[in-house]
């Protein structure tokens, strides 16, 4: 492989890419990714709903306000 340098001479480079002929699965482990629709297992998804408490209650109750803000019925009932 060759590349022209900015003065315009032409460098040869002796390899490719540095990631090139990795597999996929050793392409993700190199760079730490995951499978994006893994699920989690039961207790650490117990453990990341603890974790978002206080946002799940507050979404919750401001759905429920602007749901119910425009009726009579549901004014009374917030």
């Amino acid at each position: 492989m060759s590349e022209t340098t900015h003065d315009g001479t032409v460098a040869v480079s002796a390899s490719g890419p540095p990631d090139e002929g990795l597999a996929a699965a050793e392409l993700a482990a190199r760079y730490g990714l995951t499978v994006s629709g893994a699920r989690p297992s039961l207790v650490e998804y117990v453990g990341q709903l603890w974790g978002r408490r206080h946002f799940i209650l507050t979404f919750s109750r401001a759905k429920l306000t602007a749901q119910y803000s425009q009726a009579k019925l549901g004014q009374l009932w917030q």
